[in-house]
């Protein structure tokens, strides 16, 4: 852990427990998260793209792309504001932003340029966030740019959402032929 510092919602431990409601942290990869992420980096011709789920001490990477890690301690993430809100949250400069000057993120190897997320609501909590990393200095996203994030961030909620459902629905099949 860091000296960083990040917001925490007063319904935090709400949104924690529905992250793992979904039982989806620590799961393997799958084709339409890849698929969504793998389309970021083309749409918007940037490295980095993850979607990241926010657990109380970490983020882990559902999908990512161009990224060794698969996981970072919640203190650094950038994701702590995106959660925040229903919007999305863009960083042009983190070295002159008080909230990220000093995150190893930025000052570390990886170096840290530019971070932009949508957040990711499932059942009204926002677990995540869709977010794309800049190793280079950008221009804020364009408002057409900003619509496409959204709806990705939208597709990747309802898939999850999708997902959850389909698993709540096999268990209660189940259990009725069993009964």
């Amino acid at each position: 852990m860091t000296d960083q510092t990040y917001p925490v919602a007063p319904n935090d431990e709400a949104r924690v427990k529905m992250l793992h409601d979904l039982k989806i942290l620590d799961t393997a990869s799958e084709e339409t998260f890849d698929r969504v992420t793998e389309m970021m980096t083309i749409i918007f011709n940037i490295p980095t793209t993850i979607v990241s789920l926010v657990d109380s001490e970490r983020q882990w990477f559902k999908s990512k792309q161009c990224l060794d890690v698969s996981e970072t301690g919640r203190d650094v993430a950038f994701c702590n504001y995106t959660i925040m809100s229903d919007q999305i949250f863009e960083v042009t400069d983190p070295q002159n932003d008080e909230r990220f000057k000093n995150n190893p993120l930025v000052t570390g190897d990886l170096g840290l340029r530019y971070y932009c997320g949508a957040p990711i609501v499932v059942r009204g909590f926002t677990i995540g966030a869709l977010c794309m990393l800049d190793y280079n200095e950008r221009t804020p996203l364009s408002a057409d740019h900003r619509k496409v994030l959204l709806s990705l961030a939208n597709m990747v909620s309802r898939s999850i959402n999708d997902r959850r459902l389909l698993r709540e629905s096999t268990v209660l099949i189940s259990e009725l032929m069993h009964s």
